[in-house]
């Protein structure tokens, strides 16, 4: 069985300075369990997108 290729998180960096510029800041969903609930507007995001045909 072929090893997944190790993640490239360097490249996501220039995107994670970006969002923290938000006024909400960053959702960090990479590492650990969440200790903060869903926001309710990222579960009514996922929830309208839940019925889309292909993805």
């Amino acid at each position: 069985m072929a090893a997944l290729p190790d993640f490239p998180w360097d490249k996501m960096l220039p995107y994670r300075e970006r969002a923290a510029k938000h006024p909400e800041g960053v959702v960090d969903l990479s590492i650990g369990t969440p200790v903060d609930p869903t926001p309710r507007f990222v579960r009514e995001a996922l929830a309208a997108a839940s019925d889309a045909p292909g993805y």
